[in-house]
């Protein structure tokens, strides 16, 4: 029963991977950019762990090891990379398998904090080194993507490599920009200030393209929220210089001369994530199973409750359910007529329908715990609402105090739970 990944179990948030059909992984574990777990992500990655060597070593391809560098371990390992635009080789760097995990996943998929393998990777922030940047032509693109754009068939590269080319050697609005949000990037000194920059310059250069159905949506979607968790945190967290702060400031206020769409903070940005993961819904290839389709509603339902769009948050969370329920009785049934069959289905199509069932049970479990969390916040501030109006009415009739409770807005169940009107002595002798 216990999570393969963290020897944990989560029994209110839980997965079976269909990359390696693992049961029982934490949720904390899903990665829903490939929509598996995140060691099955760490394996599609083009940076993959090696044999530990020396300090210096090279491995095949070009690969070094850093781990040992020094009297100081990083959890990188460091490879040199060619630009799908340019050809130019980068020196990039992705984390080695299993140097952590992740905890305390927020609603819209935020990651809370990290568990690291050592004490000394604590320092690392892994949304900084998310993004891959050529430092020759500034192209710039989530890691997984950088090295293999066109690994999938549905990818755009082709239509953006050209216009890219074209565009910013032909546009002078579009070269500043580019070289604006390009210069100084040092993955040694990674900071959020940087870190923001090139996820704007991976969102400017996706929007480069006019043609709505030649646009990534899935994509612009994911990089539109993962720059809204970095204003979230740099937001949130005391300790940030606040220099980074100032100087993202102005550099917003440049980018608005040229591009007037760039978002400014973490509300903007997960305004325009819904946007395009509404959109990837209804179109995109890499949206392939109904299962894909109901935990990306669950995360579009997540983004718009961070924004305090409860309404459409809680719509979209009863689709969840009611989609789940649907899906979950269809796969029910072919399993029944499976077992009726007079010829078996194969065992993995047995064990595919099993994973899906899993899976759809714990998205719907989440949809229900956080109607059900909503539901408690939304009566204990009613609560406390109604005894500040308690309060200042004094000492009052309880009827007369539940009818002004019952105009300002308080439901009349809580309203009578909280004016009792006095007990009624027996015969007047009590």
């Amino acid at each position: 029963m216990k999570c393969a990944i963290c020897g944990e179990f989560n029994e209110q948030d839980n997965f079976t991977c269909p990359e390696c059909n693992r049961d029982n992984l934490c949720g904390s574990h899903y990665n829903f950019d490939f929509l598996i777990c995140t060691e099955c992500a760490d394996k599609k990655a083009p940076v993959v762990a090696a044999p530990k060597k020396e300090a210096g070593a090279e491995t095949k391809g070009g690969e070094s090891a850093v781990e040992d560098e020094g009297p100081e371990k990083n959890p990188f390992y460091n490879r040199s990379v060619k630009c799908p635009v340019c050809n130019t080789p980068n020196d990039l760097r992705w984390f080695q398998g299993k140097t952590y995990s992740e905890r305390n996943v927020d609603l819209d998929k935020h990651v809370g904090s990290y568990a690291w393998t050592e004490k000394s990777y604590e320092k690392y922030h892994p949304p900084f080194y998310y993004m891959w940047h050529c430092q020759n032509c500034h192209y710039t693109d989530a890691y997984m993507e950088f090295e293999n754009p066109t690994k999938e068939t549905y990818s755009n590269f082709r239509f953006l490599k050209e216009v890219f080319i074209d565009t910013y050697h032909d546009d002078e609005r579009v070269e500043k920009i580019i070289d604006k949000l390009g210069e100084n990037i040092n993955y040694d000194k990674i900071n959020y200030y940087q870190a923001i920059k090139l996820h704007f310059l991976a969102i400017f250069i996706q929007e480069m393209l006019e043609d709505p159905e030649e646009k990534d949506d899935f994509k612009l979607g994911r990089y539109y929220l993962r720059t809204g968790w970095l204003f979230r945190e740099l937001n949130m967290k005391k300790d940030i210089d606040e220099k980074v702060k100032i100087t993202l400031g102005k550099l917003i206020e440049y980018l608005k001369k040229g591009w007037p769409e760039v978002i400014a903070n973490e509300k903007e940005a997960l305004k325009k994530a819904i946007i395009h993961l509404n959109q990837a819904f209804t179109s995109s290839q890499a949206i392939k199973s109904v299962v894909a389709e109901i935990d990306l509603l669950l995360m579009i339902a997540g983004i718009h409750l961070k924004i305090e769009e409860k309404e459409q948050g809680l719509k979209l969370l009863n689709t969840v359910l009611a989609r789940g329920q649907k899906t979950k009785q269809k796969l029910e049934e072919r399993i029944k007529v499976a077992d009726k069959a007079d010829k078996p289905f194969p065992p993995e199509e047995m064990r595919k329908y099993d994973m899906q069932i899993k899976k759809m049970d714990a998205l719907m479990s989440k949809a229900r715990d956080t109607m059900s969390d909503l539901k408690s916040a939304k009566m204990k501030q009613e609560r406390e609402k109604a005894k500040a109006i308690m309060k200042s009415l004094g000492e009052r009739p309880p009827l007369e105090i539940r009818a002004v409770l019952i105009k300002k807005g308080i439901s009349e169940r809580l309203a009578t739970d909280l004016t009792p009107e006095p007990k009624k002595k027996f015969l007047g002798l009590f």
